[in-house]
């Protein structure tokens, strides 16, 4: 989704983006952009016509704090050194005469994918950069997370994915039957929910064997519910037989990994492509056991709980991606 902030151009836009018309893929939000939330995987153009040079200063310092991808439309030709935009970091410049001609979806990707090719480019520094940070050990958002309603649908994001399941699932529908089994899918999704929504955890997907949680990238988050996973599978017993109303003995299985993905709420998620989102059930459903919780090589470890380090061993690794596990309790 392409977002256009404009405080006086918006039927000139909307001419331009005639084609957006019948399949939307642009949205033109008007007034201050000040006011709007930016996240850094969004793509976003400034209608300069009508700012005021302090007001235009201002935007663009938002622009660049947000890490966002961001261009500038300037519908009047106002500008009158457009190069200066890309010194300050603009990623594209769209003057009079191109929103004359009419604006599609493709000159929008191709200044993205421009972008991207640019950042290759100084990848050597760029890497010089963020190992550096993560010496740092932070490399996850900082402050509070807004809140699943603040990601727009269609954007695409990182998140912590977190999968769960109960260890034989299969096994446990013959033995307790396919109307005992509903029942018990429907107890764990409400004790799963219930114990998870503490640190904002979204129930995102649900397999017959499993269900997926997104939890915001936030490091808190992370350790929360990396905490919370290890106090179920010590407690699987008696969770077992309380919450979810069993008489033999389960054992709960956990998976994380940190990767990218479009996001749609949940319900809607059916269309979605993404390799991060094959990786977390491939982990959790080929390579995690049961009783403990899989962590891939891609999370941070700013989310590993302070004094849990030792915890979590090497387990080989998968597609490529090393691999650590939770150290087995012993009931």
């Amino acid at each position: 989704m392409i977002y256009i902030f404009s405080s006086e151009n918006e039927a000139v836009l909307k001419k331009a983006l005639g084609s957006a018309k019948k399949n939307p893929w642009a949205i033109i939000i008007k007034g201050d952009i000040a006011k709007q939330e930016i996240v850094s995987w969004d793509q976003v153009y400034l209608d300069i016509a009508g700012l005021s040079p302090a007001s235009l200063k201002k935007s663009i310092a938002l622009l660049k704090e947000s890490r966002a991808f961001w261009g500038i439309i300037d519908p009047k030709g106002i500008a009158t050194d457009p190069a200066s935009f890309f010194f300050m970091g603009a990623g594209d410049y769209i003057g009079k005469a191109l929103i004359s001609k009419g604006l599609d979806k493709k000159r929008f990707a191709a200044a993205q994918a421009f972008a991207a090719e640019r950042r290759g480019v100084r990848k050597t520094v760029r890497e010089e950069d963020e190992a550096a940070e993560k010496k740092k050990g932070h490399t996850l958002p900082a402050g509070k997370f807004p809140g699943w309603k603040s990601i727009r649908a269609g954007s695409t994001g990182s998140f912590l994915f977190f999968f769960v399941s109960v260890s034989g699932k299969s096994h446990l529908r013959t033995m307790i039957g396919e109307k005992a089994f509903g029942v018990l899918r429907s107890r764990l999704r409400d004790f799963l929910g219930q114990n998870l929504k503490e640190f904002d955890a979204l129930f995102w997907m649900e397999t017959e064997e499993s269900s997926l949680f997104l939890i915001p990238p936030r490091a808190d988050n992370g350790k929360a519910s990396i905490e919370k996973a290890l106090k179920i599978i010590l407690n699987s017993r008696l969770i077992g037989i309380e919450n979810l109303g069993l008489t033999i003995p389960i054992d709960f299985v956990f998976a994380m990994h940190y990767g990218e993905t479009v996001f749609r709420a949940p319900g809607k998620t059916g269309d979605i492509i993404s390799e991060s989102l094959n990786f977390i059930f491939h982990l959790g459903t080929k390579k995690a056991d049961p009783g403990r919780l899989t962590i891939s090589g891609t999370v941070p470890d700013e989310v590993i709980p302070a004094g849990l380090s030792d915890f979590f061993r090497s387990s080989g690794s998968l597609e490529g991606i090393p691999l650590r596990h939770s150290r087995r309790f012993v009931h």
